[in-house]
Parts: C-alpha cells; sequence; structure tokens
C-alpha cells in the first residue's frame, strides 16, 4: 500500500483541469458498493486487491488525515459559518462532508 503522505501530494494541474471538466462521479452513481469502492480509489491512487479492506484502511486514514489538516479546518469552519449564516444545519453544527 502507498505511503499516506505519498497519497497527500497535490495533484498535477493536469488532473485537476480534467477533474473542473469532467467532475466527479455523484454518490446517487448507478454501481454495486463495490465498484463504488473501486472508482473511488482509483481516483486516489490507492491499490484495491481482492480483499478490500486494506485499501479502504488506506482511503479512511487518508481522509482522516486531511481532516486534521489546518487548511482543512478552517475551509470546514468556514462552510460552516456559511451555512450556520442561512439557517441550514449540519450535523454536530459542522460541515459533515469535504468539498474537494
Amino acid at each position: 500500500m502507498p505511503d499516506i503522505d505519498t497519497l497527500m501530494q497535490e495533484w498535477s494541474p493536469e488532473f485537476e483541469e480534467m477533474l473542473k471538466n469532467v467532475g466527479l462521479p455523484s454518490a446517487d452513481i448507478e454501481c454495486s458498493l463495490e465498484q463504488c469502492v473501486k472508482i473511488v480509489c482509483s481516483l486516489l491512487d490507492i491499490p484495491v486487491y481482492k480483499s478490500m479492506v486494506q485499501s479502504l484502511h488506506v482511503l479512511f486514514t487518508l481522509f482522516s488525515e486531511f481532516q486534521n489538516l489546518q487548511h482543512f479546518k478552517a475551509l470546514k469552519n468556514h462552510v460552516s459559518s456559511s451555512l450556520n449564516a442561512r439557517g441550514q444545519k449540519t450535523s454536530r453544527g459542522t460541515a459533515d462532508h469535504l468539498v474537494l
């Protein structure tokens, strides 16, 4: 499995430009949970083998590391403040998703 620090590296400008044009799959994509895990892991350069336990562990560890970065904490607080100012509630008073 790849190192978490390697996975946290900035994406290439070409890949970011492609994401702006194509976008990420939405949550309502018609596929099985297994296929969804494979799609998400492949987008994040996390290998998937027969057992997805290790891949999911790396995925959740990566998500946790991003949540703990100061930049994303500030972004999360900003989003929560904006939603609360508009009268929209979020779970536990904070944003519950990461917007890329």
